[in-house]
């Protein structure tokens, strides 16, 4: 017998080997991957707006939303750190690396030196978005929301000419040195050029809002990319368009390098993309783990940064970005190869091993007999499974698929056709360290408590005094009216509350201005402290159709007989509340206890349809966290990760609930 085990090992072991050899050969492959990793990877701790290189990349420049301008050496250490009063929307490098530029938003420019000293400031009345310096830093231009673009001297910070454009432009770039001429792209779809004198040289219109614009060192060629995707190459003499690309996503940011052969972009969907300056055609592209905000390039092609919207920074050559790009192609063609044969060879394994050896037939006789069993009478009532098949299929797929593929994504990096990586618990991670996570937790927190005081306050009340009205006919009257709001749809009743709370024709303030109020008037919605508060108080005086038939419902099924004894007793109505009608609505409390919980956990609709969220993040919430996470920043794993935390908070507080009223209150009572 021991003979005959061990010849059956060998024979499992000889077909085996190839496909070990193949998946050991993948494993090494992933590894070096690995090894192709970017120079390195900052995290700044909140969305990177903008990045910046000096032309032999020793200098790199970071500004991110939390007021924060990082400058690095190659190694990814930090240099110093330069801190204005707002967030900080656009940074600039002068080739040299001596002069670094800022635009923040506490409507300043600022210019530092390689050390991070402020050299000069220059005030604005608006917000500046983006801000260039010329390659020898002798010209500073920056757009602001007044619609204007700005040069400014780079010795002195002194205005030189201010031009106005006709819609909000979101970027410039500069290119030249002593005669530096200005390009600005604009929300109107147009691409400015303007002479050293202001003068506008040409436009180009384009399709769609321009989000980024660079150009070549002489100004021979001028890229944009727009929010529908698309990279435009212009002439720069005569502003004809030389070709576009579709890439079929929104892109943010692009760059190109001195000679036009390169162009580097990315957007919301994450990727890198890297362009043949010729015809566009797409070089290489590469999946980071979100949205993608900037993107540097060094004159020479040869090193590049990206900035994105979870905070982190990365830098790399782009000799080693194409050998990552290499070798995670030859990874995937790998394991296209690799895991439908690893399969192949577990089933013929399992089956060599069962018929084989003494093991396995003992398996198949004794662990096997139950399965097949089941599954013998199973295929004898095959008729009646047959028809259940339609209702597991549609659950299957339209209930628990949904649910199981949220669960498993949370742990990837999740770009739905294109990329599914696994990252482990990096999301969960990531959502510890996102205060827009927390802050919606927080108020989850007051929105489940205002919920609660809502439905056992006023919906409760109206019960009892409609269970205590005798006539019949006047109490399915007034029933009924409290039940015909449910008909109206959820969204035109909060959009009626938006029109309320409208500081200047709102019924709110009217009402106040109306009754001398005028001192209590309020941005009800855009005020910080008093958003949150008027979306609690959407629906006054909160009669909810659905918290009453429940309580109504369980007060017409309490035995009249209890009523008559509690009368004859003389017992009052506090104390018949307390003694029989609270007692015998304790499932009806329960039910709503934990549709309340569910509710105010998952609150999204009223946020989105009123605030968005703001002002600020103060009436952020989880469920809109996710939202956002998922519709605009296109982090599908991230918000698959929210959606995990949020499932496990959920049943959490519903098994607690269950336990909880069941086992105490009913009980006691």
């Amino acid at each position: 017998m021991h003979r005959q085990t061990q010849s059956v090992t060998n024979q499992i072991w000889r077909r085996a080997w190839l496909p070990g050899l193949l998946l050991v050969l993948l494993l090494l492959d992933a590894g070096s991957a690995r090894a192709q990793e970017p120079a390195w990877e900052l995290q700044t701790g909140d969305v990177v707006n903008s990045v910046a290189l000096s032309a032999d990349a020793s200098l790199q420049v970071v500004g991110s939303r939390n007021n924060l301008v990082t400058a690095l050496d190659q190694t990814g250490q930090t240099r110093w750190q330069f801190t204005p009063a707002g967030t900080v929307w656009g940074v600039a490098v002068s080739a040299d690396g001596a002069r670094i530029a800022v635009a923040a938003e506490d409507r300043r420019v600022y210019l530092l030196d390689n050390t991070g000293a402020k050299l000069w400031e220059y005030p604005g009345d608006y917000i500046f978005l983006d801000v260039a310096i010329a390659r020898d830093g002798s010209l500073v231009a920056a757009v602001a929301e007044d619609r204007a673009v700005y040069a400014l001297d780079g010795a002195s910070g002194a205005l030189l000419w201010r031009t106005l454009l006709p819609n909000v432009a979101d970027t410039v770039a500069i290119y030249g040195a002593q005669q530096a001429r200005v390009l600005a792209g604009t929300r109107d779809s147009q691409v400015h050029l303007f002479n050293t004198d202001g003068s506008e040289l040409w436009r180009a219109q384009l399709q769609n809002a321009v989000r980024g614009v660079a150009a070549t060192g002489n100004g021979a060629r001028v890229v944009a990319v727009t929010d529908a995707g698309n990279v435009v190459m212009l002439n720069g003499a005569t502003s004809n368009v030389l070709w576009t690309q579709s890439l079929g996503n929104r892109l943010r940011d692009v760059a190109i390098s001195a000679d036009g052969t390169l162009i580097l972009t990315g957007g919301a969907d994450s990727t890198i993309f890297m362009l043949d300056g010729q015809d566009g055609a797409v070089q290489q592209s590469r999946a980071l783990e979100a949205a993608i905000e900037a993107v540097a390039l060094t004159p020479d092609g040869n090193f590049f940064m990206v900035g994105a919207r979870d905070g982190s920074a990365l830098f790399a050559g782009v000799a080693a970005f194409a050998s990552t790009f290499a070798m995670q192609q030859r990874t995937q063609l790998l394991l296209r190869i690799a895991i439908p044969l690893a399969i192949v060879l577990l089933l013929l394994g399992f089956v060599f091993w069962v018929r084989r050896s003494a093991a396995g037939q003992r398996f198949w006789r004794v662990r096997a007999a139950a399965p097949r069993a089941t599954g013998a009478a199973m295929w004898r009532h095959r008729s009646s499974y047959f028809f259940l098949v339609p209702t597991l299929s549609l659950l299957l797929l339209f209930n628990y698929y949904p649910a199981v593929s949220g669960l498993y994504h949370a742990f990837t990096v999740w770009k739905p056709g294109i990329e599914t990586r696994w990252v482990g618990l990096q999301h969960f991670e990531t959502i510890l360290h996102d205060a827009y996570f927390w802050v919606g937790i927080r108020n989850a927190v007051i929105l489940v408590i205002a919920g609660y005081v809502k439905v056992f306050t006023v919906p409760l009340l109206v019960a009892e005094l409609l269970f205590a009205i005798r006539n019949r006919f006047l109490q399915y009257g007034i029933r009924s009216l409290f039940i015909i709001p449910l008909v109206v749809p959820g969204v035109v009743g909060i959009l009626v509350w938006v029109n309320i709370y409208d500081p200047n024709i709102g019924l709110l303030n009217r009402t106040l201005i109306a009754l001398g109020l005028s001192d209590l008037t309020n941005v009800w919605l855009g005020n910080a402290n008093t958003a949150l508060a008027a979306i609690i108080g959407i629906g006054f005086p909160w009669v909810s159709p659905f918290a009453l038939l429940i309580f109504y419902g369980g007060l017409i099924t309490i035995p009249q007989e209890l009523f008559d004894a509690a009368k004859v007793d003389g017992a009052s109505a506090w104390k018949r509340f307390r003694h029989i009608d609270a007692p015998l609505l304790m499932s009806q409390f329960r039910l709503l206890l934990i549709l309340g919980f569910i509710g105010s956990v998952q609150e999204f609709q009223s946020i989105f349809l009123t605030t968005g969220g703001g002002p600020g993040n103060v009436t952020y919430t989880p469920a809109l966290e996710l939202y956002y996470q998922a519709v605009r920043f296109n982090n599908f794993g991230l918000a698959s990760a929210i959606g995990a935390v949020l499932f496990l908070v959920i049943l959490g507080g519903t098994v607690f609930y269950m336990r909880a009223v069941t086992s105490a209150l009913e009980y006691d009572a």
